[in-house]
């Protein structure tokens, strides 16, 4: 059955053909002999056996394309033929559609793209003309069984037909726009993903792809100078050469040998040399004409659609396209040409492009008249009498002034005039200096707007002699620039901006110098326990140096309160003070201190700084052993109990002593006592308390002066000795009674 139905299929294919061939119908209304005819699907997979690239790297894996059509997964890459294995190749136009070898399918003409929805990308219509023109540039051949890929012409037949058929599923699918331009996929797979980057015709296949694309693109490309439009056609000039009225259009599409060219009047000719085309004329021409550029072999491939009557995807028989005899397909562009009996054109450039606005005065041979120009810095002035002309540009305060222009305007001829307006400039030196000496190399930034408009930002750096020139500087406006040092150096207090108004041909100076930044230190030295001197010690007198790195570069000494204040030093990272000598009854303090003069705590130039130090007192103790004889015995008797009172002298009482400048105590059994430690200087040791009878131990000095000292007293006592005398009164006159010899008991 198959085969019989087969045989039928030929023939009708064969009687389509025949008919066809015969057609030669314009655009949409092509119709095909035998619509309605059926014919059967033959389906062929490649690789096919016995190809030695049948390596399994032939297929691709299901996709997901644009508005809902789909790529089933397959080994292989499938063509399709209509009638027999030998039949003309035919193309899906339902990629996600299931087809088998042996489906029938009913002929319809190219209409059938009439009633098809928009893909989202284009209109039916579109899909159409696309189809059309892809088959007018892809393969139109029949199909073998027979082709194998490792031979050169097979491999072309079969990569340059699958190449055909990726373009018309991007069609579809809505890859392509009505330019045939490639669109986003916005996140779906491409068409071109069913090639495998190891399918083994993968290059061939893009070549032609790519090939074709440029075909297709070129299809309706008019040259650049043309509009599709007639009525919106730009109007170029004719110009007089010498000898007649010439002008060349080029063409950036490089379509231009593909057109054909002719005017609405006569006495135009026409030359083409590579992407240009020369239009001359003998005579002037009386009025405006339209040159109609009209392609080559305008025509496509019609398309014959094979269809199950459903076209929806996933549904029905897979519908596919073959092609027609090549129909019309026609493409035009239109430019349009004058000639003028005499004009001048007026072409003005500016270093600032500020071209447009600009006026101009044209006088001579009875005009007198002032134009403006426009649209790129361009005037001209048609129907003018042949002659010499003056042309006069309005000055304008930023741009060097003008000289007169003498023009001679032809007829027949555009006659241009060239002016270019330079804008004004002046220079700007920086003088540099510094307390240092040291000017070479600092940076310098000008900045601000123009009068031109034109912002201004320009950096200069001083040479050897400290001096940085900005030259060729456009002039500044009402508001000057501004001048301001880069990068001062951190040693340096930051110099203000400047002003610097710019003026044309004039040299503008601006003096820069560079201050160090200074400080001073005020040294503060306190009791590192008391904060105020203790016992006789004092704060005064304590010798400092101030060093710079290990130099010694001054010495201060501390007065009353402790304090000095340095002379000013150039800030810098390495300043420390040191204590050479201690004031009284201090230690001396070792610590190295550091300044903080570091120039990057500072902004100005006179700075002040604070140090806080503080000093160890000296302290030492008193030792008393107390014994209650003063020798006259052998053995020596401690006095237990013994009291003493120890106080700073300078106090003047054990009362009035500070408590860290005193302290009581009372000997063990062993008569032995010990003070705490006291602060450097004099103290008095003054007994108390003894024991009856004994005497008390006179008052006595102990001066600490020495660190850690402890000062040891061994003090003796001898019995206390007295007289006493007795005088006799009457007991009731008070009266003394001499009497002598008279006896006392007691």
């Amino acid at each position: 059955m198959v085969k019989t139905k087969f045989k039928k299929a030929v023939s009708l294919m064969l009687a389509a053909v025949m008919s066809l061939t015969a057609f030669t119908g314009i655009g949409a209304t092509t119709a095909f002999a035998a619509v309605g005819e059926k014919a059967d699907v033959y389906l062929v997979d490649y690789p096919r056996s016995g190809d030695t690239n049948n390596n399994g790297e032939w297929g691709h894996g299901n996709l997901n394309y644009m508005n809902g059509w789909k790529g089933l997964s397959t080994k292989y890459t499938g063509l399709r033929a209509m009638g027999s294995y030998s039949g003309n190749i035919a193309y899906c136009i339902e990629p996600d559609t299931g087809q088998r070898t042996g489906d029938t399918l009913t002929e319809k003409d190219e209409n059938f793209f009439n009633n098809i929805s928009p893909n989202g990308t284009i209109s039916g219509d579109d899909i159409r003309l696309l189809i059309g023109r892809i088959l007018q540039y892809g393969y139109r051949g029949g199909i073998s069984t027979s082709w194998k890929s490792q031979n050169e012409s097979d491999a072309n037949c079969i990569a340059h037909a699958y190449a055909t058929q990726i373009l018309i599923w991007e069609t579809i699918v809505g890859e392509r726009d009505a330019g045939f331009n490639h669109v986003s996929t916005s996140g779906y797979n491409a068409v071109l993903e069913c090639v495998s980057t190891a399918h083994p015709l993968r290059s061939k296949i893009l070549s032609y792809y790519n090939s074709m694309v440029t075909s297709v693109q070129n299809h309706t490309k008019v040259p650049s100078f043309c509009t599709r439009s007639s009525g919106s056609a730009k109007v170029n000039e004719l110009e007089w050469n010498g000898s007649k009225y010439v002008a060349t259009l080029t063409d950036t599409n490089g379509v231009l040998g593909n057109y054909n060219f002719s005017a609405n009047i006569d006495g135009v000719s026409f030359s083409v040399s590579g992407n240009k085309l020369t239009v001359s004329m003998e005579k002037a021409p009386s009025k405006e004409f339209t040159i109609t550029a009209a392609k080559k072999n305008g025509v496509r491939r019609g398309v014959v659609v094979w269809s199950d009557g459903i076209h929806q995807n996933g549904n029905g028989i897979q519908d596919v396209v073959t092609y027609a005899q090549e129909v019309s397909d026609p493409v035009s562009g239109f430019v349009k040409m004058k000639v003028s009996y005499g004009s001048c054109q007026i072409v003005k450039t500016s270093e600032d492009g500020k071209v447009d606005g600009i006026q101009f005065t044209i006088s001579g041979n009875g005009v007198n008249q002032t134009v403006t120009t426009a649209n790129g810095g361009k005037f001209q002035l048609d129907n003018l009498m042949p002659g010499v002309y003056t042309v006069t540009e309005q000055s304008i305060d930023k741009y060097v002034p003008q000289e007169v222009h003498r023009v001679t305007v032809v007829a027949g001829q555009v006659s241009k005039v060239n002016f270019n307006n330079v804008l004004k400039r002046g220079n700007l030196q920086v003088i540099k200096s510094s307390e240092d000496n040291l000017v070479e190399g600092v940076t310098f930034h000008l900045y601000g707007t123009s009068l031109s408009g034109i912002a201004v930002d320009e950096y200069a750096v001083t040479d050897k002699n400290g001096v940085a020139s900005f030259d060729d500087v456009l002039i500044s406006g009402t508001t000057p620039y501004t001048i301001e040092e880069v990068d001062t150096a951190i040693r340096y207090v930051v110099p203000a901006n400047q002003t610097a108004p710019i003026n044309w041909k004039e040299v503008t100076t601006r003096n820069f110098t560079n201050i160090l930044k200074k400080f001073s230190v005020t040294v503060t030295k306190s009791d590192r326990e008391e904060g105020t001197p203790q016992g006789d010690a004092t704060l005064a007198g304590a010798v400092y140096g101030i060093y710079k790195g290990e130099t010694l570069v001054d010495k201060y000494v501390t007065d009353k309160n402790g304090q000095f204040t340095t002379k000013e030093y150039v800030c810098d990272n390495d300043w420390t003070i040191r204590e050479i000598t201690p004031s009284e009854g201090y230690l001396l303090d070792t610590t190295v201190h550091k300044v903080g003069a570091e120039p990057q705590l500072y902004t100005v130039e006179h700075n002040q700084t604070a140090n806080d130090v503080t000093e160890q007192v000296m302290k030492g103790n008193i030792a008393i052993i107390k014994h209650t004889d003063d020798g006259e015995t052998q053995l020596e008797t401690p006095e237990a109990g013994a009291e003493f009172a120890v106080f700073l002298k300078a106090a003047g009482s054990y009362e009035s002593a500070k408590a860290s400048e005193r302290d009581y105590l009372i000997c063990d059994e062993n008569g032995y006592a010990v003070t705490k430690d006291l602060p450097y200087g004099i103290y008095t040791v003054h007994q108390a308390k003894s024991w009856d009878g004994r005497e008390l131990l006179a008052d006595f000095d102990v001066y600490i002066a020495k660190d850690g000292q402890t000062y040891r007293y061994l003090a003796n006592n001898r019995n206390f000795e007295s007289y006493i005398k007795i005088v006799k009164v009457d007991a009731e006159t008070g009266k003394v009674i001499p009497l002598a010899g008279a006896g006392f008991r007691l």
